[in-house]
C-alpha cells in the first residue's frame, strides 16, 4: 500500500493537471474561433452589401466590368476577404481571384440557395482548410422599378470568404507550445504531488498497518490521529474500534479459558456436534470415560459408534434423548439433547455420566430389600409353621411341643436379632449415632475377648490365640464400639472357618494399631470386595447362620471413627483388620 497509494495519487494529481490544460485549450479554441468570427462577419457584412450594390450597377450595365473588377480588387486587398458573384439561376458569374477558388467553393455550396432566395447569411467554418468567415448577402436592382415586383426580384448572390490565418497561427503556436507547458508543469507539480500525497497516505499506512495489526490478534498498533481533518478523525475512530475490540476479546478469551477450565474439570464428559454431525468440542472426560484408546479419536471410539444412530436421529427430529451402555465394567449414561429453537437445528450436545455407582447402589438397594424380606420372611415363616401345627393339634406329646416351643423361641430371638442389626445399622448408616472417642486400653481389649470366646472356638473345633507386643498400649477410640467390631470379625471367624487356630493379633505402628483376626480358610478374589455389604455371604454353606450384617455394621462403625477395616486372603489364611489411633498425647501433661 505504501507506494502503491502513492503513486496513484501522484499520477492523478498530474492526469488533473495535464487534462485540465487541454480543456482549456479547446475551450480557448472554441470561443477564439467564435469570437473572432463574430468580430469579422460584423466588419465583412457593410462590405458585401457595398459589393452587392455594385455588382447590380455591373450586372444592369451602368458600369463596366473592368470598373467593378478595380472596385472589388481595391476592396479585396483593404479587407483580405475573397468575393465571389452568382448568377440568380446559381452560376459562378466570376470571381476577382483564383486563389484557394475550390476549397472556398466548397464552404460556399451549403449557403448558395439560401442567398439567392433573398435571404443574407453569415457563417464561421472550422473544415475545409482551417477555420474561416463567410458572408452572402443577395443582389437586387439598383434602380427604381416601376412596379415592386422588379424591385425585389433577387439578381444573384455575392459572397465575401475570409480565412483567420491570425487565429490558425496563434493556436498553432499554443498547441506547439502545449507539450513544453505540460512538462515544466508536471516537473513542477510532481515534488509537490509528492509532499501533498505523502501528508495524506502516510496516516493511511498507519492505518492499514493498525487493520492488519487488529485481524492478527495485536491491538497495540495505533493509527495517526493529529490534527482535526477527516483522515485523523477516522484514524481516532479506528484506534477506538481497536480499543474496544481488545477488550471484548480480551474478555471473550477470559470467559473461553473460563469454560474450558470448567468442562476440562468436569467429571461428566460434554460433546458438542454441529447440525451435519461433526464433533467440534469435547471434554478430557469423554476421552476417558468412552475409552478412547492412546491416538484413537472420539470419532473412532466404539462406545461413540454404538450411541451414533441416537445422535443423527436426535439431529434429524430435534428430540432429546438418552440411554445407556456399558463400557468395560463401568455403565454410562448418554444424554443427546438438541440445540436450537423450533425447526432451526443447530447441533446436539452429549452429556456423558458414570452411572456405574448408582447402579450399583440401586442393584445394592434392591438386593437389601429382597435380602431384609428374605431373612424376615424365614423366621416369620416357621414361627407360622410351627404354631399352626400346635394350633391345630397335630403334635400330641409334651416332649414333641416343648421341642416345638424352643425352634420358635429360638426363631424369635434370630428375628429379634435381625431386626436390632438392621435398626443399629439404619442408625449408623443416617448419622444418628454418635461415637464418643477416649483413651482405652488395647491389652484389655483384646484379653476380654480372648477369655470369653476360647470356648465357642473350642466347641467349633477350633482354638483361640492372642499375638501382642510386650508392654500396655493405650489406643484413643470407643471401647464398647471397638469390642463390637471386633466380636463381629471373631464371630465371622469361628462361623466359616476351618479346624484350625484362630488368632487375634496387634500390630504397632507409627500412629495407630492394627487390630487383626486370622483364621484358616480362603475367600475368592471376587467376594473381598463384597464381603462388608449387608446380607453378603462368601460361604454359602452357612448361609443359613447369622444376619449377614454383622461386617456391614463393623464397616459403619470404623468409618465414624475415621479408621479402615479391610480383609485379606492368602496362603490359606483370611485375615479381617481394622486400625485404631493410638493415645493423644496432651502438651499440658509432659
Amino acid at each position: 500500500m505504501k507506494n502503491t497509494l502513492l503513486i496513484k495519487t501522484v499520477c492523478l494529481v498530474l492526469f488533473t493537471v495535464i487534462l485540465s490544460a487541454a480543456l482549456t485549450a479547446l475551450a480557448f479554441r472554441y470561443a477564439g474561433v467564435k469570437n473572432y468570427g463574430e468580430m469579422k462577419i460584423e466588419e465583412l457584412t457593410p462590405r458585401a452589401e457595398f459589393i452587392a450594390g455594385r455588382a447590380a450597377e455591373f450586372m444592369q450595365g451602368y458600369i463596366s466590368r473592368k470598373e467593378f473588377e478595380n472596385m472589388v480588387n481595391y476592396d479585396r486587398r483593404i479587407w483580405d476577404a475573397s468575393p465571389y458573384l452568382y448568377t440568380a439561376d446559381g452560376t459562378l458569374f466570376g470571381s476577382i481571384t483564383n486563389a484557394e477558388l475550390e476549397m472556398n467553393l466548397n464552404r460556399i455550396a451549403p449557403y448558395l440557395n439560401t442567398v439567392i432566395s433573398g435571404k443574407p447569411i453569415s457563417a464561421v467554418v472550422t473544415r475545409g482548410g482551417g477555420a474561416g468567415v463567410i458572408v452572402g448577402v443577395p443582389i437586387y436592382p439598383c434602380l427604381e422599378a416601376e412596379e415592386d415586383e422588379e424591385a425585389e426580384k433577387v439578381l444573384g448572390a455575392v459572397f465575401l470568404v475570409k480565412p483567420m490565418f491570425e487565429l490558425s497561427t496563434a493556436w498553432g503556436s499554443l498547441t506547439s507550445s502545449l507539450p513544453l507547458a505540460m512538462l515544466l508543469v508536471a516537473l513542477i507539480m510532481v515534488p509537490i504531488a509528492y509532499i501533498g500525497s505523502r501528508g495524506l497516505t502516510r496516516p493511511l499506512e498507519k492505518m492499514n498497518e493498525a487493520a492488519v495489526a487488529m485481524t492478527n490478534g495485536d491491538f497495540s498498533v495505533r493509527a495517526i490521529e493529529k490534527g482535526d481533518g477527516e483522515v485523523a478523525r477516522l484514524g481516532r475512530s479506528l484506534n477506538e474500534l481497536s480499543s474496544a475490540l481488545s477488550g471484548t476479546i480480551g474478555a471473550l478469551t477470559f470467559e473461553r479459558n473460563r469454560l474450558k477450565k470448567v468442562l476440562d474439570g468436569l467429571l461428566e464428559g460434554v460433546i458438542a456436534i454441529n447440525e451435519q454431525g461433526e464433533i467440534i468440542q469435547y471434554n478430557p472426560a469423554s476421552t476417558r470415560l468412552m475409552g478412547c484408546a492412546e491416538g484413537e479419536t472420539l470419532k473412532e471410539a466404539k462406545m461413540y459408534g454404538e450411541i451414533h444412530s441416537s445422535v443423527e436421529q436426535v439431529l434429524k427430529d430435534g428430540i432429546s434423548r438418552w440411554t445407556e451402555q456399558s463400557c468395560k465394567e463401568a455403565v454410562l449414561r448418554f444424554t443427546i439433547s438438541a440445540l436450537g429453537e423450533g425447526k432451526r437445528k443447530e447441533g446436539a450436545l452429549i452429556m456423558i455420566q458414570d452411572v456405574t455407582e448408582a447402579a450399583r447402589l440401586e442393584q445394592t438397594r434392591r438386593d437389601y430389600v429382597a435380602n431384609v424380606s428374605h431373612e424376615l420372611r424365614t423366621p416369620i415363616a416357621s414361627i407360622r409353621g410351627l404354631t399352626d401345627a400346635l394350633h391345630d393339634g397335630l403334635v400330641k406329646k409334651e416332649e414333641d411341643k416343648q421341642r416345638y416351643y424352643g425352634y420358635i423361641q429360638r426363631e424369635a430371638i434370630r428375628l429379634s436379632r435381625l431386626i436390632d442389626d438392621l435398626l443399629e445399622l439404619s442408625r449408623l448408616q443416617s448419622g444418628a449415632v454418635a461415637i464418643d472417642c477416649r483413651d482405652m486400653s488395647v491389652n484389655d481389649l483384646i484379653y476380654d475377648v480372648a477369655d470369653r470366646y476360647s470356648a465357642i472356638a473350642k466347641d467349633g473345633g477350633n482354638t483361640l490365640s492372642v499375638a501382642m507386643p510386650q508392654g500396655e498400649h493405650t489406643a484413643y477410640g470407643n471401647p464398647d464400639r471397638c469390642e463390637q467390631v471386633l466380636i463381629a470379625l471373631l464371630d465371622n471367624a469361628i462361623k466359616h472357618s476351618i479346624s484350625g487356630e484362630i488368632k487375634l493379633c496387634v500390630d504397632e505402628e507409627k500412629e495407630r494399631y492394627t487390630l487383626s483376626v486370622v483364621n484358616p480358610g480362603s475367600i475368592d478374589e471376587a467376594d473381598i470386595t463384597h464381603i462388608f455389604e449387608r446380607f453378603y455371604k462368601a460361604d454359602r454353606a452357612h448361609s443359613g447362620e447369622g444376619t449377614g450384617l454383622g461386617l456391614a455394621i463393623a464397616r459403619e462403625i470404623m468409618e465414624l471413627m475415621g479408621e479402615k477395616i479391610w480383609a485379606e486372603s492368602a496362603n490359606g489364611e483370611v485375615k479381617f483388620c481394622f486400625t485404631i489411633r493410638k493415645q493423644q498425647v496432651n502438651a499440658n501433661n509432659m
